[in-house]
């Protein structure tokens, strides 16, 4: 199914706009480039729901000479999140670590792109395929499985398009922006080997219609079989702080059960404010 709304855009024109738009992760460079204040809440959780453990943290990104310093000015964890080395427990507050809170002081660039290097681990191809996800929509670069199993994430590809419903509207996003949609849906009533063809389930853009910034982005990503159990949903909120994009919001909920590890389920929460852009033209 393929709907639109009557302002001359066809799906063709916005899936090209979704595969080569820059702004989404342009704004997640802003994220390290300018200094802001930060909180963020980690709950690990059973697959029940049970919590497991939690940890809330709450500091400032310092950016000074391009160089960017993550301050944790307060931290409170409880149950199970550390071992007795004070090491995490849990492969997921680790992964968002590395992502949000560096340890180490970074060098940062603001038109820097992803970096293509010598993958030297699991985790480090974990965290090359995720980058590839959020800022490379409809990329066929990532297979999900063994080789037996590649699961395609080319929701855009043409043998992929008829697995999916294609959805053009309009909203007005935080009472202030008007905004075009795009909604990718896996369709219903698919037999369950061709849903196996599929990694993302639904994909929901946000385009602002002075600038066609991405300002809302969710992800909706699910996979089962005997060997994987996935089910992981992503949604980022943009604002503007001076005319510059940032992520106000970030919310992941997830689920994931491969083999050689225990199954993770995390919901974590990152909200970033006070965004001091730079004078300059930058």
């Amino acid at each position: 199914m393929i709907t639109a709304i009557r302002d001359g855009f066809s799906v063709e024109e916005f899936i090209h706009y979704v595969k080569t738009d820059t702004t989404f992760y342009q704004g997640f460079k802003n994220l390290r480039y300018y200094n802001h204040d930060y909180h963020s809440n980690l709950k690990v959780l059973k697959k029940s729901g049970e919590v497991l453990g939690s940890l809330f943290r709450s500091g400032k990104y310092s950016i000074n000479n391009d160089q960017l310093v993550v301050h944790v000015d307060s931290t409170f964890d409880e149950g199970r999140i550390f071992n007795r080395k004070g090491e995490y427990r849990h492969y997921t507050p680790e992964f968002f670590d590395k992502i949000f809170f560096p340890k180490d002081t970074i060098t940062v660039s603001k038109y820097a792109r992803i970096r293509e290097k010598k993958i030297e681990d699991k985790n480090e191809q974990n965290e090359k395929d995720a980058k590839t996800i959020v800022f490379n929509i409809g990329s066929g670069n990532i297979e999900a499985g063994n080789n037996k199993n590649k699961k395609k994430l080319a929701v855009f590809d043409i043998e992929m398009q008829q697995y999916y419903d294609y959805l053009i509207s309009q909203v007005l996003y935080q009472d202030s922006i008007d905004c075009y949609t795009f909604t990718v849906e896996m369709k219903e009533g698919l037999q369950k080997n061709e849903e196996e063809q599929l990694l993302i389930r639904k994909l929901v853009s946000y385009f602002d219609k002075e600038t066609f910034n991405v300002m809302y982005r969710k992800y909706v990503m699910s996979y089962r079989n005997w060997l994987i159990d996935l089910d992981v949903t992503v949604e980022v909120y943009m604002d503007y702080t001076k005319e510059k994009l940032v992520p106000s919001y970030i919310h992941y909920n997830g689920l994931w059960d491969i083999p050689f590890a225990k199954p993770e389920y995390a919901d974590f929460k990152l909200w970033n404010y006070n965004f001091m852009p730079k004078k300059s033209s930058d």
